[in-house]
Protein backbone atom coordinates (compact mmCIF):
# COMPACT_ATOMS: atom_id res chain seq x y z
CA UNK A 1 0.00 0.00 0.00
CA UNK A 2 1.22 3.44 -0.84
CA UNK A 3 1.82 5.96 1.93
CA UNK A 4 -0.48 8.59 0.34
CA UNK A 5 -3.94 7.90 -1.02
CA UNK A 6 -6.81 9.86 -2.45
CA UNK A 7 -10.10 9.92 -0.54
CA UNK A 8 -11.63 6.91 -2.26
CA UNK A 9 -8.48 4.80 -1.94
CA UNK A 10 -8.13 5.69 1.75
CA UNK A 11 -11.74 4.76 2.49
CA UNK A 12 -11.41 1.47 0.63
CA UNK A 13 -8.10 0.67 2.32
CA UNK A 14 -9.71 0.75 5.76
CA UNK A 15 -12.95 -0.88 4.66
CA UNK A 16 -15.32 2.06 4.95
CA UNK A 17 -17.98 3.42 2.66
CA UNK A 18 -16.96 6.81 1.29
CA UNK A 19 -19.75 8.63 3.17
CA UNK A 20 -18.68 7.09 6.49
CA UNK A 21 -15.04 7.95 5.81
CA UNK A 22 -15.98 11.56 5.02
CA UNK A 23 -18.03 11.78 8.21
CA UNK A 24 -15.13 10.55 10.37
CA UNK A 25 -12.77 13.04 8.72
CA UNK A 26 -15.26 15.89 9.16
CA UNK A 27 -15.76 15.22 12.88
CA UNK A 28 -12.00 14.94 13.43
CA UNK A 29 -11.74 11.25 14.27
CA UNK A 30 -9.69 10.64 11.13
CA UNK A 31 -7.07 13.08 9.86
CA UNK A 32 -7.75 15.52 7.04
CA UNK A 33 -5.78 15.26 3.79
CA UNK A 34 -2.39 16.92 3.59
CA UNK A 35 -2.87 20.52 2.44
CA UNK A 36 0.09 20.43 0.07
CA UNK A 37 -1.27 17.63 -2.09
CA UNK A 38 -4.81 16.82 -0.97
CA UNK A 39 -3.87 13.19 -0.29
CA UNK A 40 -4.42 11.23 2.91
CA UNK A 41 -1.45 9.90 4.89
CA UNK A 42 -2.23 6.23 5.52
CA UNK A 43 0.14 6.05 8.50
CA UNK A 44 -1.75 8.92 10.15
CA UNK A 45 -5.03 7.11 9.45
CA UNK A 46 -3.63 3.90 10.97
CA UNK A 47 -2.55 5.82 14.09
CA UNK A 48 -6.01 7.41 14.37
CA UNK A 49 -7.67 4.01 14.08
CA UNK A 50 -5.37 2.69 16.82
CA UNK A 51 -6.49 5.55 19.10
CA UNK A 52 -10.17 4.97 18.26
CA UNK A 53 -9.75 1.26 18.98
CA UNK A 54 -8.07 1.99 22.29
CA UNK A 55 -4.73 0.60 21.19
CA UNK A 56 -2.79 3.86 21.43
CA UNK A 57 0.92 3.28 21.53
CA UNK A 58 2.34 -0.25 21.85
CA UNK A 59 3.26 0.44 25.49
CA UNK A 60 -0.30 1.50 26.29
CA UNK A 61 -1.68 -1.57 24.56
CA UNK A 62 0.61 -3.76 26.66
CA UNK A 63 -0.45 -1.96 29.84
CA UNK A 64 -4.12 -2.45 28.92
CA UNK A 65 -3.52 -6.13 28.28
CA UNK A 66 -1.79 -6.52 31.65
CA UNK A 67 -4.65 -4.73 33.41
CA UNK A 68 -7.26 -6.92 31.75
CA UNK A 69 -5.26 -10.07 32.49
CA UNK A 70 -4.98 -9.14 36.18
CA UNK A 71 -8.77 -8.90 36.55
Amino acid sequence: MRRLANEKEAAEAIGLELATFRSLVECGKLPKPLPECGKFDMKAIDAALDRISGLGTPAKALDAWRTNKAR
